[in-house]
């Protein structure tokens, strides 16, 4: 059963779209990935309902615009890292009050990463299944594009007043490609067309999540027991350097990497992806 429902974070109202299986079913709790919004995973591409088809897979599944983002309030695109983890405790805490404490975690793209130190930094997560994992306390060796590093070298100088920024956006599209994103491009003009999608970062709200390291734990602190899944193709999480992240991990874990298949795995290989991410949270929870 579809529903939507609203919590408050800071007074800051947070959309949940839900996918109810039943009250002693355990939940999912899913993050949405850069500019997206988890209506994005329901009705973006056609035929490619992620948060339906993993709901009948026997779970609860809750998605949330974060803040800033889709249906949400809050500025569009401004954040911070300890802000993001909040409004995942606010959905952590709707599942525990609506359902059962048998609770895990799922995203793609930064969502995946915002998935692995929601499951990090909140002992209530009991399990988690990352599409694409990143360590925050340092991103440039995941960096390909000439941009990246400009955007890096830009975030350091002006990190000392980033807190006076958040009024500055920063384009999305200057730091992705969107070619490098989907392998179909009928679905670019999906999103292109989407009017819940969020265009732009502010500038403070980069620096928080991507270039501070101070408020970032290890990922070796890692004890949930975490699934990390991408595709082979992946340009933007490239499996060299999702397999060295999976190394220095000390917590039960598991890698699988998807022959042939790009950054939009929960999407444009929904079949494959959605019994990926179930088997490990029925195993785990």
């Amino acid at each position: 059963m579809l529903k939507h429902a609203t919590v408050d974070y800071q007074g800051t109202p947070l959309h949940l779209t839900i996918y109810e299986t039943g009250s002693d079913a355990p939940s999912l709790i899913f993050i949405h990935g850069m500019s997206m919004h988890a209506g994005g995973y329901v009705n973006t591409i056609p035929n490619a309902n992620f948060l339906k088809a993993l709901s009948e897979q026997g779970f609860n599944v809750i998605g949330i615009d974060l803040q800033g983002h889709g249906r949400s309030g809050g500025t569009r695109g401004l954040f911070t890292y300890k802000d993001l983890m909040g409004n995942i405790s606010r959905a952590v805490d709707y599942a525990r009050e609506h359902y059962t404490d048998r609770i895990g975690i799922t995203g793609s793209s930064m969502g995946g990463v915002l998935s692995f130190y929601a499951a990090l930094e909140d002992p209530r997560i009991k399990a988690a299944v990352c599409h694409n994992v990143l360590d925050l306390r340092d991103v440039t060796p995941m960096f390909y594009l000439r941009r990246h590093y400009l955007i890096f070298y830009f975030g350091r100088i002006i990190k000392p007043v980033a807190r006076y920024l958040n009024w500055l956006p920063m384009p999305i599209l200057g730091y992705i490609k969107l070619r490098d994103v989907f392998d179909k491009k009928e679905n670019i003009k999906h999103i292109i067309r989407d009017p819940f999608i969020t265009r732009s970062y502010r500038c403070s709200s980069w620096i928080s999540v991507f270039l501070d390291p101070s408020d970032k734990p290890a990922i070796e602190e890692q004890q949930t027991p975490v699934r990390i899944i991408l595709g082979e193709k992946d340009k933007l999480f490239p499996p060299a350097y999702t397999r060295t992240f999976y190394e220095r991990l000390k917590c039960t874990k598991d890698l699988l990497i998807v022959p042939s298949a790009g950054h939009m795995l929960l999407l444009e290989h929904i079949n494959i992806a959605v019994p990926l991410v179930a088997e490990w949270f029925w195993r785990t929870l």
